[in-house]
């Protein structure tokens, strides 16, 4: 508002005899503002408060009965005096002689924002500045769990046009005292447990202990919407949970502990709103970048956690040591969500499905290794597991996993996939020098390699995706630890032995030509689909066991000699051209012929 506008408000502050005690407050401000020359009819006194020092009267301006928006009255009823503070509009403008009626502003606030079912609307006739002058219109402040959002709305009462929309969050930071990532890491007592007994079945008994609450720090509760906090949820711009009481901040600081029903949801808030920070800090900008819905109150039937793809939702469960007391098992059951957002309809195939709980392991615990110290990192969800393990430690998963593909595969996609998760493991132990680094490479070559895969992925595609997100990202030398890896954990056959160095022949003796002569009379056809593979004709070299694909020093495919079958399984991407064929039986090569795969 220009200056010289602002000029013509009404600013009192004054003292002035107070109104008889006899008077009601609202008569006694109206006699304070006649007293000092001030129009007692333009202001409307709409709420009576009283204090330690006093009483005191509010309310603003109205012309023809409608509140201007942006003025105020305020006139504090002391002992024996008053004190008055007013503001006024400048601005022209009348209400609309004919106006739209609050339904009708309500029904098209809704239909602007697309909300079918809001948990909370309220309309308000103001008398708005716009555009220099003051307009008719209904403010209509929408609060909505599905979608989420709060918004206002203001919508003409003369024309019914929404005028203009705003975002109603109210941002605010504070701090919890929570686990990170739980109070076994936090303590590093392998034989911590908690006290009493808790089963699914049962009631959840979460019983508070000096030692388990001493196992809490201070973390971020960032940007969450302060209106949504009494209904029992915090929302923010990566997170939106919906707890299990209202949340109430103490000088911006959420004190609960693991007995109080909001814990989860404040557990579920912080960590994976962190995570996401962190992904964006990594330069991951696009992976699941959105508030993800979280449920983190008891659910009767929910014992176990579990993300649903439909609704993009997770459910944390309750019984034993609730799962939303443990981060590892809040960060893994995110790393299904952030699968599902970059290549959705994730896990068509059972490998693919291993992958997934592989990663979300993978992701609990290299999220978190900045942060145990090295303890018991390859130990997943310890505290959890306190409930159905008697191991010391217990551990939901591992990812040292000494299994092998395909023979320990079971065809269980929680099984299996601690072979994928070990195998991610082990390349992170390779990308870096430092925990922090080694965590942060590890992330960023994973979650990139998720964007080169399909929704029927199995591990042969993983470990090429993987190949191919470090050659994209500059790092071709990670790609020597994921060969490495994929080796060990039998997704690639070993490398072949070294050649020893061919022995010099006598020199009056010269190298026999019969293996050429032979190979003339051999024809080889090759092709690239459904799946790599030659077919000899002709002359069968004789010997030949074992087959490469090579081009430009490098091998693209190996493979054994079955009769005149050749079959071959690629190592690196393979595309139509020339490559060198060499058959060897052993060590000693046996034929090399140039080749087109089709």
């Amino acid at each position: 508002m220009p200056a010289a506008r602002l000029a013509a408000a009404l600013l009192l502050l004054l003292l002035v005899a107070a109104a008889p005690a006899t008077a009601s407050p609202r008569a006694a401000a109206r006699a304070a503002l006649e007293a000092r020359g001030a129009d007692p009819q333009a202001f409307r006194f709409e709420h009576v408060r009283r204090s330690p020092v006093g009483t005191h009267v509010r309310g603003r301006e109205v012309r023809d009965g409608v509140p201007v928006a942006r003025t105020h009255v305020v006139v504090s009823l002391l002992d024996g005096r008053a004190i008055v503070r007013a503001r006024r509009s400048a601005l022209p403008g009348r209400p609309a002689p004919e106006p739209l009626g609050a339904r009708a502003a309500r029904a098209a606030a809704l239909g602007a924002l697309g909300v079918a079912l809001p948990a909370r609307v309220h309309a308000e006739r103001l008398l708005a500045p716009r555009r220099g002058r003051l307009v008719d219109v209904h403010r209509v402040t929408v609060l909505s769990l599905r979608p989420g959002l709060a918004r206002e709305v203001d919508v003409s009462a003369r024309t019914g046009r929404v005028l203009a929309v705003r975002d109603g969050t109210r941002r605010a930071d504070a701090h919890a005292l929570l686990y990170d990532p739980n109070p076994m890491v936090a303590l590093r007592d392998p034989a911590l447990r908690q006290p009493g007994l808790d089963t699914g079945a049962g009631a959840d008994t979460d019983v508070d202990d000096p030692r388990l609450n001493s196992a809490r720090v201070v973390l971020p509760i960032r940007e969450y919407d302060e209106r949504l906090t009494p209904a029992g949820r915090l929302t923010g711009p990566w997170a939106s949970v919906q707890g299990g009481q209202p949340y109430v901040a103490q000088e911006s600081t959420f004190d609960l502990t693991r007995g109080m029903p909001g814990f989860e949801g404040l557990m579920a808030y912080a960590h994976v709103d962190a995570i996401q920070r962190h992904f964006q800090a990594l330069g991951m900008r696009d992976v699941n970048a959105e508030p993800q819905d979280v449920i983190a109150h008891r659910v009767e039937g929910f014992d176990n956690s579990f993300y649903q793809p439909g609704t993009d939702v997770i459910a944390l469960g309750a019984g034993g040591v609730d799962d939303g007391e443990d981060a590892e098992v809040i960060i893994h059951e995110y790393g299904h969500a952030v699968q599902d957002a970059q290549v959705p309809g994730w896990g068509q195939t059972t490998e693919g499905g291993a992958m997934g709980e592989g990663f979300g392991d993978f992701l609990a615990a290299t999220y978190f290794a900045p942060v145990s110290g090295g303890f018991q990192d390859e130990c997943v969800a310890e505290w959890d597991a306190t409930s159905y393990s008697d191991a010391t430690p217990p551990c939901l998963r591992r990812l040292d996993s000494p299994k092998v593909y395909p023979r320990d595969t079971t065809g269980s996609v929680h099984a299996d996939g601690e072979i994928w998760s070990a195998f991610l493991w082990r390349i992170r132990a390779a990308v870096g020098t430092t925990t922090a680094e080694r965590s942060d490479n590890a992330l960023r070559l994973v979650l990139a390699s998720h964007e080169l895969m399909t929704p029927a992925a199995e591990f042969r595609d993983g470990v090429t995706a993987l190949r191919t997100a470090a050659a994209a990202l500059g790092r071709p030398d990670w790609i020597a630890a994921v060969d490495a890896s994929a080796v060990q954990a039998g997704f690639m056959p070993p490398p072949p032995a070294p050649e020893p160095p061919p022995a010099s022949p006598p020199a009056a003796v010269r190298p026999t030509s019969e293996p050429e002569r032979g190979a003339q009379r051999t024809r080889i056809a090759c092709r690239r689909r459904p799946r790599p593979a030659c077919r000899i004709s002709g002359r069968r070299p004789a010997g030949a066991r074992g087959a490469r694909l090579v081009r430009g020093g490098r091998t693209y495919a190996r493979g054994r000699v079955r009769g005149r079958a050749i079959r071959l399984r690629a190592v690196r991407p393979l595309r139509s051209g020339r490559y060198r064929l060499v058959l060897r039986d052993g060590s000693r090569v046996v034929l090399k012929r140039r080749v087109r795969l089709r």
